[in-house]
Formats: C-alpha cells, sequence, structure tokens
C-alpha cells in the first residue's frame, strides 16, 4: 500500500544520475545489439590477436562495440538501479526493462539470422533458431509477470482518506483514492525500545469515542506521524506496516 505520508522529494541530482543510468543502459543494449550483428554477418564467429593463424576476422568496431555494450551496461545499470530508489518505485520498474530489452534484441539476430543465414547455403541455421527462441522467452516471460504484478497491485481495493487529515499532511485533493491492501484480521503491534503500540485497535477506540469531530481527525494525524516514525526505524515490517496503516484509515471519516 502507497505511504500516505508525503516523502521527501528526489534531488535534481539525483534525477539527473538516473536518466544518464537509463540512457547508458539504452546506448549499452544498442552497442551489443549491432555488435553481434556484425559478427553473425561473417558467419557468427571471428578472432583478433594471438600466436595462431585467424581464419576469420572480426569486423572492424564489433570488439569494441561489444566490450563497451557490456561493461557499459553494467555501470549503467548500477547508477540507474542505485539512484532509482531516491527517484521513486516506477523509477525502479524502468531498470528491470533492461532485463528484457536486451534478451528481446539478441534474440530477434538470432531469429533473423537463423531464418536467413549469411552466405549461398540453402535452408534455416537452426542452431540460431533455437537461441532465438531461448532468448526472447527470456525476454517475454518476466516481462508478461512483471505486467501481471502490476495489474494485480492495480486493482486492490482502495481505502480512503479522511479529507481534514489530507489537508494536514498536504496531501492532493485525490488523496481520498489512494490504494490499500485488504487488511487481514486482527491488530497490528510495533515496538520501539521500551515503547509499544497496538495502532488499529487504539484507532477503533478513537473511532467509537469520537466519530465525527475535529479531534479524532487530530489525533488520527499523530497515529499515522507515529506509524511512519515505527516503521523507519525498523519496529514494523511491511507487512504489519500496512495492515496497521489500512486499520487506521477504515476508521477515519469519509
Amino acid at each position: 500500500m502507497p505511504n500516505p505520508l508525503p516523502s521527501k522529494a528526489a534531488r535534481p541530482a539525483d534525477v539527473v544520475l538516473y536518466l544518464v543510468g537509463v540512457a547508458g543502459l539504452a546506448a549499452s543494449v544498442t552497442l551489443l545489439f549491432l555488435g553481434m550483428r556484425a559478427v553473425m554477418d561473417v558467419g557468427g564467429f571471428c578472432a583478433e590477436g594471438g600466436p595462431y593463424v585467424i581464419r576469420q576476422h572480426c569486423p572492424e568496431g564489433a570488439p569494441l562495440a561489444t566490450l563497451l555494450g557490456f561493461l557499459g551496461g553494467f555501470g549503467s545499470l548500477c547508477l540507474a538501479g542505485w539512484k532509482a530508489f531516491s527517484v521513486g518505485d516506477g523509477a525502479a520498474r524502468v531498470v528491470l526493462l533492461a532485463w528484457p530489452a536486451l534478451f528481446g534484441a539478441l534474440g530477434w539476430n538470432f531469429l533473423e539470422y537463423g531464418l536467413d543465414p549469411p552466405g549461398d547455403g540453402a535452408g534455416w541455421a537452426w542452431g540460431w533458431l533455437v537461441c532465438g527462441v531461448v532468448f526472447e522467452a527470456m525476454a517475454i516471460g518476466p516481462l508478461l509477470v512483471g505486467l501481471w504484478a502490476v495489474r494485480g497491485a492495480r486493482s486492490q481495493p482502495t481505502a480512503r482518506v479522511p479529507r481534514v487529515v489530507a489537508n494536514r499532511l498536504g496531501l492532493p485533493r485525490g488523496a481520498a483514492g489512494l490504494r490499500a491492501t485488504e487488511p487481514p484480521a486482527g491488530t497490528a503491534t510495533g515496538s520501539l525500545g521500551d515503547v509499544s503500540v497496538d495502532i488499529a485497535a487504539g484507532a477503533r477506540e478513537l473511532a467509537a469515542a469520537d466519530p465525527a469531530g475535529e479531534r479524532h481527525d487530530d489525533a488520527l494525524v499523530g497515529q499515522l506521524e507515529r506509524l511512519a516514525a515505527l516503521h523507519d526505524a525498523g519496529a514494523l515490517t511491511d507487512a504489519e506496516f500496512s495492515m496497521a496503516k489500512a486499520g487506521l484509515l477504515e476508521g477515519g471519516n469519509p
């Protein structure tokens, strides 16, 4: 469940570095794609250097493109993945697209050259076709699983944030539609040092004592703030945090 409390805005430097990492990933996949095609144009293998007579030299620029693709891709992945945590959850999902992009591009090369191999020989190159099918499965399979997970998360039931609470927390007017997972039966308990809290039970008692007053909204804001502090300090797991927060929101005024 998304956190209703306002999060710290990403710094411009973090956003710039994240975009540099994403651009580096795109450039690296492109270099690997083009370098692979150049090698497959000469039969799928080549060599340079060494004490032996080389049967097939590599196309000019292909070794450098492949090396830059691997090294640049790894560095860009680390940079984009690191800064994605500062930019937001959606940024991390974009970085994960590097996997299907890489295997999808290389698989396309295998399929294309497998159906139309270089040279005068007739027929299909079955070895390349098999590799193409495997690479495309490695690209499409995780992509479909990710889309299914995102769709399932968006279809979760919603919990409404009280209007006064949204104003106090600086949330937009549409914050009443924030999505929240449905909490299971029971309450969530967390502790920080010697302090122990039962957030869901406290929310129910608060709603029963003052179901419609300003005092209830003020107390609910304080409960949300203390709940977020417990979660940030590690006293509550993500599951406990989501369950307790949903219990608080259910006890608020619609």
